[in-house]
């Protein structure tokens, strides 16, 4: 009975590490998804203010304008950064899944798991 749950632990355990480090990853994107909100809300406050200021039609005219430009150049760069962040997030993930080519690390991991089957298989047999 207790080689089950080495077994488990053993096959859980890259598991663990790459979700780990996968959601890290994600967490990033979601931040500069935030903050890219963040700054076009900004953006669009500033806009409103500078528009309640005006007291002509062509000062009114050339606000919208500007805030339209500001407000579109946020969104913009912050598409920008997401997709910076996104890129390299697939380039981590390619190349963490690159490095895990070590032949003597796989074969360890490999005879674990062998190891493991066997003795929860001579296990189950005896109960």
């Amino acid at each position: 009975m207790k080689a089950r749950p080495t077994l488990l632990a053993l096959l859980l355990l890259p598991t663990l590490l790459l979700t780990d480090s996968a959601l890290a990853s994600r967490y990033e994107i979601r931040q500069e998804i935030r903050e890219g909100r963040g700054e076009v809300f900004r953006e669009k406050l500033e806009a409103r203010r500078e528009l309640r200021r005006c007291t002509t039609s062509a000062c009114a005219r050339r606000e919208i304008r500007e805030g339209y430009r500001e407000v579109n150049r946020e969104r913009r760069e912050a598409r920008r950064e997401v997709r910076r962040e996104i890129r390299q997030d697939r380039r981590e993930r390619f190349w963490r899944e690159h490095d895990d080519d070590n032949p003597l690390l796989n074969g360890l991991v490999a005879g674990a798991a062998i190891v493991g089957v066997g003795a929860l298989l001579r296990n189950m047999a005896n109960d």
